[in-house]
């Protein structure tokens, strides 16, 4: 299942953030259709790890039950400012700098 993580307000920078969570086939479809996206991988006891949507790190296909972990959550939108937005709202106690894929360079 999707849905918006935020108001989608048009004054909201977080407003075009997509969640998904243990939902493979929307996740799927969100990277197959914007293949210039980004994609923030939140996982328990981790810090949150940007990827390029195109990244094989963050493939469900190459990494079966990988993105369904316990407290896993994929955040996706087609800006990295949208997901620093969200990040600060949905996530206030992670600070600092927002940890890149160093497979994927995002």
């Amino acid at each position: 299942m999707t849905r918006p993580s935020s108001t989608g307000r048009g004054d909201d920078p977080a407003g075009d953030v997509v969640e998904f969570a243990s939902d493979d086939a929307g996740y799927s479809w969100w990277r197959n259709t914007h293949p210039h996206g980004y994609v923030l991988a939140v996982r328990r006891r981790r810090e949150p790890l940007l990827h390029r949507a195109r990244c094989d790190d963050i493939d469900p296909d190459r990494h079966p039950g990988r993105m369904n972990a316990a407290g896993s959550r994929q955040l996706c939108s087609a800006s990295k400012a949208s997901l620093r937005a969200w990040l600060k709202v949905g996530l206030p106690e992670v600070t600092g700098m927002l940890e890149r894929c160093p497979k994927c360079s995002p």
